[in-house]
């Protein structure tokens, strides 16, 4: 039998490259696979689209659509919650709206005229520091004045413990001193805004305060506060911190020995008598006495490590407020002490030893500072009545082994096993940089009574008159005083005698008419004047004459002008 013929029919289907309905097919598909994970196409397309981007694909009749379909959808929902609450933060700034507080009828300003606040020398022989300025008021009130019923400013010291007895008690971590108080006014005044409303102060910090200090454990601090009460009760506070500095001047090196029995070493160490906080500063030392000769052998100590490190030494002591004194005894406080290390370094060579010298000698030099640690920060020394103190310690700690030599060869070492740990402790000094600065009297001209009376007193008979107390005045009742008759010193009136030969001698004054042909001065000469012993003693001196010019003399005749010259004489 013959196959049934197959029917094509080439105008109803067609091969799925060139079917449409597989096209749509895939479009929805990937429509459906964006769509369940939220997914958008992330570059925001114009409405310039090419012809073969998605979108084009998926939004084939809907051309002109708006653009906000476009974006994010959770941009649209986080743009909706945040208009939706600034809607409601608008809604309740306008119903609960704050009032405007007033603007202040007038402010102060400082005006600090002395230098830098700098306690130069050490506390037993600091002068202090001298503290300068105005404070002027300046007037803000749209009236253009302000009356003020009460003016004062109070120079304040307030010192603060970080571990105080109560945890959260003010009383107990802060206690506040008034050095000083200006009264600028004793009864209401009114100021205007055209004036120059200045008032000037002055203090002087007396030397033996401390400084300004930021320890760990607690805090020294010093500020004016000025408070002005207006008459309408409105009250205007003013505060302005001061910074107080010490800076003890330099003097010479300090030079320490440390012994260390049983063994005979010796170490030698020079440091600078004052440190700063920042920078280095050189330490010298040597170790003397390595050697012990024994016969046909040596032992001697050789240095294996220098190790050194500044310590800083915090100590405060907390004192309760009433109200918290049950925690402690009656009478006491609590000591609370810290020790942390600023800076620290070892050296394990760069040393010279000396093995040849009677004892034996090592010689190190290191450079050592206080800001090697980049956590810590120094602080100057200082020592509060009030309970805080702050103190520098130098360590260092030297690693020595014992070795066994020969006298015969010097090259055949053995070590004994024998080590020691040499460690040595030195008090710093750490201040603040002197600079230029001198102290407030020496850089000031000395006022009208520092000025002594011209001639000094004699004193007086009161013994409570300082310096000059206690005098006693009472009249010469002795012998008769010797007194020895002087020489007479010649007269010098011309027509007087001549002195006796007891007296000084005098030269005559040159008596001469004319010149000689010969050219030689006079040979007569008259008195010309008084000389004394060194003036005779030496060799007389040959006038010439200088001319011809006459002068007539009534009693001596006629007198020539003279000049000093050789013996011979100047020829003219």
């Amino acid at each position: 039998m013959r196959a049934p013929r197959r029917t094509v029919h080439q105008g109803t289907h067609t091969s799925p490259r060139q079917s449409t309905t597989t096209v749509n097919d895939v479009v929805s598909a990937l429509q459906r696979k964006l769509t369940a994970n939220h997914l958008e196409p992330s570059v925001n397309v114009t409405q310039r689209r090419p012809s073969f981007s998605m979108d084009s694909l998926l939004h084939k009749k809907d051309k002109k659509r708006d653009d906000s379909k476009d974006r994010d959808p959770r941009e649209q929902k986080r743009m909706s919650l945040s208009m939706r609450h600034s809607s409601k933060s608008k809604d309740r700034a306008a119903q609960h709206s704050p009032r405007s507080t007033p603007s202040q009828p007038g402010r102060f300003q400082m005006i600090i005229e002395s230098p830098p606040l700098v306690l130069y020398g050490a506390v037993s022989n600091s002068t202090g520091a001298l503290l300068s300025g105005q404070l002027k008021f300046l007037v803000d009130d749209p009236t253009g004045e302000v009356r003020l019923n009460n003016f004062t400013m109070v120079l304040k010291a307030s010192i603060a413990s970080k571990k105080p007895v109560g945890k959260d008690c003010k009383d107990c971590s802060e206690k506040v001193d008034d050095l000083k108080t200006w009264v600028f006014l004793s009864e209401p005044k009114t100021f205007y805004k055209d004036q120059d409303n200045q008032f000037p102060y002055s203090f002087l910090f007396p030397g033996h305060l401390p400084a300004t200090t930021q320890a760990p454990l607690g805090s020294i601090q010093y500020s004016l506060h000025a408070t002005a009460v207006t008459s309408h009760g409105e009250k205007i506070v003013y505060h302005h911190p001061l910074t107080i500095q010490r800076a003890v001047q330099p003097g010479p090196d300090k030079s320490s020995i440390r012994i260390f029995p049983p063994t005979n070493l010796t170490g030698r160490v020079q440091l600078p008598p004052i440190v700063h906080p920042i920078g280095t500063f050189p330490v010298t030392m040597s170790l003397s006495g390595v050697v012990e000769k024994k016969g046909d052998s040596q032992t001697r100590w050789r240095l294996r490590k220098l190790s050194w490190r500044v310590e800083e030494h915090s100590k405060v002591i907390s004192s309760p407020c009433a109200k918290h004194a049950h925690k402690v005894s009656e009478g006491k406080s609590i000591l609370h002490t810290e020790t942390r290390i600023l800076g620290n370094d070892e050296m394990k060579s760069g040393w010279k030893s000396d093995f040849d010298t009677i004892g034996g000698e090592i010689n190190v030099e290191f450079e050592a500072s206080l800001a090697t640690n980049s956590k810590h920060k120094a602080v100057c020394d200082v020592e509060s009545p009030a309970g805080i103190e702050v103190k520098h310690n130098l360590v260092v700690e030297l690693i020595v082994a014992e070795e066994f030599c020969p006298n015969k060869s010097s090259q055949l070492i053995t070590p004994t096993g024998a080590a020691r740990v040499l460690r040595m402790q030195f008090a710093l000094v750490v201040t603040e940089r002197a600079g230029m600065g001198i102290s407030w009297d020496e850089e000031m001209p000395p006022v009208y009574e520092d000025v002594p009376e011209s001639p000094p007193g004699y004193g007086s008979a009161d013994k409570n008159d300082g310096a000059w107390g206690g005098a006693v005045m009472e009249d010469y009742h002795g012998p008769a005083l010797e007194y020895e008759e002087l020489e007479s010193m010649g007269n010098h009136d011309s027509n007087a005698a001549r002195p006796s030969s007891s007296g000084l001698p005098m030269r005559s004054r040159p008596q001469s008419s004319r010149r000689t042909d010969s050219g030689e001065g006079p040979s007569t000469r008259r008195q010309y004047g008084l000389f004394t012993n060194d003036e005779l003693g030496a060799e007389p001196p040959q006038y010439v004459l200088r001319g011809r010019e006459e002068s007539t003399d009534s009693q001596n005749g006629p007198i020539q002008d003279y000049e000093e010259g050789t013996a011979s004489g100047a020829q003219h």
